[in-house]
């Protein structure tokens, strides 16, 4: 089996609109985000890294990086399908995003997602090489908390 991040191309653009309508109707129904227009800016903004979580040929989820000034990175937008959850996939992923960028970063947890708010807390307390985690204040109102923590480079088990 095999589990890889890949690149979201500017040509896959109605693919991942698809994917983040699904996304906010769980994580922000109250907010009016046209998906295809945000898909559109995450593919063309040059801070921004987006990834389909892929197990074997399936994309099984997606994530959006942000880089933020000083090395510093944002994870943004994080799904695993709901087909896929509970398989230990969601933890795979984060696992190889991390890796791929060590150093500082951040996420905000939406208050519509119980589901992420046990998932990054657990996640976050277990895998290798995540030091100086800080549980803070929400980044908007339509989330319940945030994480900083930083990423050291030995991600190996």
């Amino acid at each position: 089996m095999s589990f890889r991040l890949t690149l979201i191309l500017p040509r896959e653009r109605a693919r991942l609109a698809a994917t983040l309508a699904k996304y906010y109707s769980e994580t922000a129904p109250d907010l009016r985000i046209d998906p295809s227009e945000r898909a559109g800016q995450m593919l063309h903004r040059k801070d921004v890294t987006a990834f389909w979580i892929r197990q074997d040929d399936d994309r099984v989820g997606f994530a959006i990086v942000l880089n933020l000034p000083d090395d510093r990175r944002e994870l943004s937008e994080f799904a695993i399908d709901t087909l896929h959850r509970r398989q230990g996939l969601g933890h795979a992923a984060a696992k190889l995003i991390f890796a791929e960028f060590p150093g500082y970063w951040r996420m905000g947890i939406s208050a519509q997602s119980p589901h992420a708010v046990a998932f990054w807390g657990t996640c976050l307390s277990a895998l290798r090489g995540v030091e100086q985690l800080r549980e803070g204040a929400p980044f908007t109102a339509h989330q319940a908390k945030s994480y900083s923590f930083y990423i050291s480079g030995d991600q190996d088990d």
